[in-house]
């Protein structure tokens, strides 16, 4: 039963193939009938199209040479017929204008005296012309051109008449020139002597005018003159009133600062600027009331006076110390040097320095030479380390011609001017030259006239030696960086290889046997030291001890302050 049904099945496929080929054989038949005859159409459908694109192309050639023959620039149809009947407006536009012109040139002709007939037949023709080209019904290129031929002949005979007419009314316009010049020669002759009459007239009054003005123009110089020799003498008068009020100032400073020379006494001259709250004379080291919020640095130098000081000396002070640390509520500093050792540091002792003031460095100006050491030699360098060093600032510097140059401005915010008036220890013995006679001269000058100024201005002076005094300056102090002497094994000495570890510790033995029996003199030493200090308990005696120990907490102090190693 299933392989009738595969059987059937099959049969029913190829009758279903057969028929589907039959069917397509048929329709491709028909499409390739149907294609040929479309394509045969198409075949004859260009061949026509060509034809018709030749006829096309060449009514467009004989359309194209007769639109340049007449002269239109459009190409299509239209426009250029719009063009022609533009140009046609055009031409009747020109022939009115060209009628009115031939009216307007024969009436001038006739009414300067032409009166021949030819010449109205001439303009009657023109206007019969103008007429016709514009009454024709159907204007054409060929009618146009025929018009204007014969306008050009009408125009032609117009001419020809109207010179003829021009020779004739010139021959009778010359015999009436004639007739006029004569008149006009006379009349001329009569407008000559007039002018003559008037030029001499005008002259007269010229010469009165430029008299008038001579006259005006001195009269306006004495008047300049005048003016000038005012304004002169005002200036001159606002310039000694000046004069007089600037010396009239001048000498109220001065009598202002001689006054108050006067009034000071020897022993004052500025305020305070901090006391020393604790004396360590084992370790050489005090404590002041400097803060760091004041300004104050470490490595300042400041000078210590007394208590009982009413203010601070000119040039008495009882030592130097110098900030090592700088704190919130206290700073330490180190002893550097105690000018009498009867006379110790205290408690209460007034801190000083000249290059400084609390929450305010002090400024100076150096004038003139500064021999901080009495050399000869200009030592400004070292005394603007010394000022820096101490906290101050130098706005204005005056050096020696042949030192520098002349550097800053004084201004009111100075606060002193430093001027070196000593004489050199080898000033004797040295001779000057006369250039450096003439800078010495020119350098005087100028600090004559700074000084003046400074004085004007209110900035107080600073001898020299007050000042080096103020700074803790010692004659005796080495110039850094000046070498005395060169020790040529030490450099050997310095300079050679090292040793090995063991030839080092034999040679270090005998050096260290050596060095003991002096550590005993070393130590010694101390009570020399604290001998120069023996004041020290009747210092504490004098002071106020309990009140002092209670406020300044001496126990804390040490504590806080850093171990600074001994000055020896």
């Amino acid at each position: 039963m299933a392989a009738a049904n595969e059987s059937q099945g099959l049969k029913i496929a190829v009758a279903s193939f057969i028929s589907l080929w039959v069917i397509t054989t048929v329709s491709c038949y028909f499409l390739y009938q149907a294609y040929a005859a479309a394509d045969a159409k198409l075949t004859s459908t260009n061949d026509e199209l060509g034809k018709a694109n030749a006829k096309y192309q060449t009514a467009f050639n004989q359309f194209d040479e007769m639109r340049q023959k007449v002269g239109t620039k459009a190409q299509e149809f239209d426009a250029a017929k719009d063009e022609i009947a533009s140009h046609h407006k055009k031409i009747e536009e020109r022939l009115t204008a060209l009628q009115a012109a031939v009216d307007a040139a024969v009436a001038k002709a006739q009414a300067a005296g032409a009166s021949s007939a030819d010449l109205q037949d001439a303009r009657d023709k023109i206007r019969q012309t103008i007429a016709s080209y514009r009454g024709e019904p159907n204007k054409t290129y060929a009618s146009a051109l025929d018009r204007a031929i014969e306008l050009f002949e009408n125009l032609t005979m117009l001419s020809t008449e109207m010179s003829v007419n021009y020779a004739s009314l010139r021959q009778s316009l010359e015999s009436a020139t004639t007739v006029a010049k004569q008149q006009v020669d006379v009349e001329a002759k009569a407008a000559a002597n007039s002018r003559a009459d008037l030029d001499s007239e005008h002259k007269k009054h010229e010469e009165q005018r430029s008299t008038l003005l001579t006259t005006t123009d001195q009269l306006q110089t004495d008047n300049d003159k005048k003016a000038t020799e005012i304004a002169n003498l005002t200036k001159k008068l606002k310039d000694t009133e000046d004069d007089f009020l600037r010396k009239q100032e001048t000498y109220t400073t001065i009598i202002r600062e001689l006054r108050d020379k006067v009034e000071r006494k020897e022993t004052i001259l500025d305020h305070p600027d901090g006391y020393v709250t604790y004396v360590d004379y084992e370790r050489g080291e005090v404590l002041v009331d400097v803060t760091r919020r004041q300004g104050a640095r470490p490595q300042m130098v400041m000078t210590i006076f007394d208590a009982q000081s009413p203010g601070i000396p000119t040039d008495k002070p009882k030592g130097t110390i110098m900030l090592t640390r700088v704190g919130e509520q206290f700073s330490s500093a180190k002893i550097i040097e105690t000018k009498n050792p009867i006379d110790p540091i205290r408690v209460r002792d007034i801190v000083y320095s000249p290059a400084w003031s609390p929450n305010m460095p002090m400024r100076f100006a150096l004038i003139g030479k500064i021999d901080v050491n009495r050399d000869s030699r200009d030592d400004r360098e070292e005394l603007k380390r010394m000022i820096q060093e101490a906290g101050g600032v130098v706005d204005y510097d005056l050096p020696p011609l042949d030192v520098g140059r002349e550097t800053g401005t004084l201004s009111p915010r100075i606060d002193w001017y430093v001027i070196d008036e000593r004489e050199p220890l080898r000033a004797a013995f040295e001779k000057e030259s006369d250039q450096s006679l003439s800078r010495a001269s020119k350098l005087a000058k100028r600090m004559g006239e700074m000084i003046k100024e400074a004085r004007l201005v209110g900035i107080r002076p600073m001898p020299i030696e007050r000042l080096l005094a103020y700074l803790g300056y010692d004659m005796n102090t080495p110039v850094v960086g000046r070498a005395e002497a060169v020790s040529t094994d030490a450099l050997r000495r310095l300079t050679s290889p090292k040793r090995p570890a063991g030839a080092a510790a034999k040679t270090a033995a005998p050096a260290d046997a050596a060095a003991k029996p002096d550590e005993p003199k070393g130590d010694q030493a101390a009570p020399a030291d604290k001998g120069g200090a023996k004041p020290a308990p009747a210092d504490k005696g004098d002071q106020a001890a309990p009140a002092d120990k209670g406020d300044q907490a001496a126990p804390a102090d040490k504590g806080d302050k850093p171990a600074a190693e001994d000055p020896k």
